[in-house]
């Protein structure tokens, strides 16, 4: 039989003796951390999101001049494929949030109080880096007005609504807020309102494109406390918030 000396001897290890999951879970304060699970819609929303990424990254390459000049007809075609991709990404964000049960928000953690008045600024801010020129009005007496709200799906929901109303930065948009707490947005080419309607009573009169917009913003904006109405010619949008 080898001694510990001979080199047949079985190495010693450095390393401290490994528990049993039984001992560890008996130790005072132990926690099992599990790795969040995700559903069917996380995964295709992830993958989808990755393929479109690649194809407008691809199609940003291809404009670059060190990979050579394009002719007019051949950047027009890029661009034919950047619009293409970032229509699917519309389409394939609102089948997933609108195959979300209503409940859905039950599991997530309250929403953070924020102040009506910077919230309003942050989404002017996020209009203005995506060339969408936006004048914001607060009334006096709701400017420090606290409320609690989810800022993400409010804010993506304000700017999917101010592409279908300014058709897409062709004019500009007002953004107001009076003391109902109530949100108005209005294009600088509006014209006399007669009257504001559900969307769904629009949905025969609207283009796809539109319709899907609209529609997106109304599923984010139902679960952060707002409803919609709209004119008819698409040119002012009134949210009212409880």
């Amino acid at each position: 039989m080898p001694s510990h000396h001979s080199q047949l001897a079985p190495a010693r290890s450095s390393a401290p003796p490994r528990n049993s999951l039984r001992e560890l879970s008996e130790r005072a304060g132990f926690r099992i951390k599990l790795k969040p699970r995700r559903d069917a819609m996380t995964r295709v929303r992830h993958d989808m999101r990755s393929l479109l990424q690649s194809v407008v990254g691809y199609a940003d390459l291809l404009a670059e001049p060190r990979y050579g000049a394009l002719s007019s007809e051949q950047e027009r075609f890029v661009d034919n494929v950047r619009e293409a991709a970032e229509h699917l990404r519309e389409l394939v964000d609102t089948c997933i949030e609108l195959s979300r049960p209503d409940n859905d928000n039950g599991a997530r953690l309250e929403p953070p109080v924020v102040l009506l008045g910077q919230c309003l600024q942050r989404v002017r801010s996020t209009m203005a880096a995506r060339s969408l020129c936006c004048d914001v009005k607060i009334a006096s007496e709701v400017a420090s007005r606290s409320l609690m709200l989810d800022i993400t799906p409010f804010e993506r929901a304000l700017l999917g609504l101010a592409s279908v109303l300014t058709r897409d930065g062709a004019v500009a948009l007002e953004l107001a807020a009076d003391a109902r707490m109530m949100l108005r947005l209005r294009a600088s080419d509006a014209q006399d309102v007669l009257g504001l309607v559900a969307l769904d009573s629009l949905e025969d009169q609207l283009s796809n494109r539109d319709f899907v917009r609209l529609k997106l913003g109304e599923v984010l904006l139902s679960r952060v406390g707002f409803t919609m109405l709209l004119s008819a010619s698409l040119d002012v949008i009134e949210l009212h918030y409880g």
